[in-house]
């Protein structure tokens, strides 16, 4: 069994947080998930997560481990890149598409910066909620939220989306706010349209899981256009932190229910066989890469 294998297996399941989604997400079985992680146990004399019927809780070696994992990782696809690559300015035109909000949020420093670094490259950027054919149309990296299919894309994941349930002062007025999940079933409510499934919220506490159906009042595809309505009091609504937590602060919003979380959503990026990538694509990966704390808001 290759080690640079055991060690990006083990990278996953510390990103994913389970088992079960690491094997999902490499379209391996769980068996062999479970044998590359006790092979790197053997090698570095050490447990690395202990498991129970519920969940897999990394040791405090294993945060020591994913470093050095990381690194070795990131060596090996750095010592992968053609010498010539390396040296040479990039240049061309990088086709890339980004969820619309959070590309209005994020992405206007990480372009500056690219374009300040690499002058010679052309930005062609889409901003778009539908998951693109990157090789149909051309695009060399996409930056995707939530769940994704299995493909023959590479998906590297980047970041970790956090979501707050909010609503506005004007909308609690109205409503009474609620004091369990059971009581939004009451409440209008707008949704985001490309999560599955609609009608349903799910939350997190220490009581265990909790999954509410809803009647949704407005369904969109756009947190942005999601926000200005919850903002306006027409319903409750789950928003991804950038949307909410300016709000919040200046009192335009209110976050209900935090004692039970609202599940994070994983963010990757998805590019096809990193074997053909391209200098200019391959520099913009490494700057997402290098940025990936940013992308943390709350």
């Amino acid at each position: 069994m290759d080690r640079i294998d055991a060690l990006q297996t083990f990278i996953r399941v510390m990103e994913a947080g389970s088992f079960s989604q690491a094997a999902s997400d490499l379209g391996l079985g769980q068996p062999a998930i479970s044998k590359r992680v006790a092979l790197l146990e053997a090698e570095f004399g050490c447990r690395l997560f202990v498991r129970t019927t519920r969940k897999v809780r990394p040791t405090p070696e294993a945060d020591r481990v994913l470093k050095l994992a990381k690194d070795i990782v990131a060596l090996l696809e750095s010592a992968s890149t053609p010498a010539q690559s390396r040296v040479r300015s990039p240049s061309g035109t990088l086709r890339i598409t980004v969820p619309t909000s959070f590309g209005r949020y994020f992405f206007r420093g990480i372009f500056a910066e690219y374009l300040y670094r690499y002058p010679d490259v052309r930005l062609d950027v889409s901003f778009t909620e539908q998951f693109v054919d990157l090789v149909e149309t051309g695009t060399e990296l996409a930056v995707r939220i939530g769940m994704l299919n299995s493909s023959s894309l590479v998906a590297r994941r980047v970041g970790t989306i956090k979501r707050l349930l909010v609503a506005a002062p004007s909308l609690l007025a109205r409503h009474q706010a609620p004091l369990l999940p059971d009581h939004l079933r009451r409440m209008p409510s707008i949704t985001y349209s490309r999560l599955s499934p609609r009608n349903q919220w799910t939350f997190e506490a220490e009581t265990g899981r909790h999954v509410v159906e809803i009647a949704p009042s407005m369904n969109c595809d756009d947190a942005d256009v999601m926000t200005l309505a919850t903002v306006e009091g027409l319903g409750v609504a789950v928003l991804p932190t950038w949307c909410a937590v300016e709000h919040i602060a200046a009192g335009r919003l209110v976050h209900l229910l935090p004692d039970y979380a609202v599940p994070s959503l994983p963010m990757h990026l998805v590019y096809p066989d990193p074997h053909w990538m391209s200098h200019r694509a391959r520099l913009f990966r490494d700057l997402i890469i290098e940025r990936a704390d940013m992308f943390a808001i709350g």
